[in-house]
């Protein structure tokens, strides 16, 4: 059963570099960090900072409470986000992001186990 469903869309211009330590989790960090190019960590700070508000939204209709950098989100192989912090025995997080140009988004669903 779904439980709640968060959305945010972002244009990336709004994102700054000094936003990251706000938005990332340490784990988050060490990714970010690894890019080379200022779009790319923009890019990336704006797809994380969207799909935690997304989270954010969706989890607001349970007894869950979350700060952005509670989360933890990495791609897996094949380059798909998964949360991989936190991880509850009662609802499932599914996540997405998409970037178009100038915007992003975010996209969270919550399950019932």
């Amino acid at each position: 059963m779904i439980l709640g469903i968060g959305v945010d869309i972002l244009k990336i211009s709004r994102i700054k570099l000094e936003h990251a330590k706000r938005i990332l989790s340490d784990e988050e960090f060490v990714v970010f960090d690894q890019f080379n190019s200022e779009s790319r960590k923009l890019e990336f700070l704006a797809g994380r900072f969207s799909v935690k508000e997304a989270i954010i939204k969706a989890i607001g209709s349970t007894s869950y409470r979350l700060g952005m950098r509670d989360i933890t989100i990495i791609n897996d192989l094949t380059g798909m986000p998964l949360v991989v912090k936190p991880k509850y025995e009662d609802i499932k997080l599914f996540i997405s992001i998409s970037h178009e140009l100038e915007n992003c988004v975010g996209l969270c669903v919550i399950e019932t186990v």
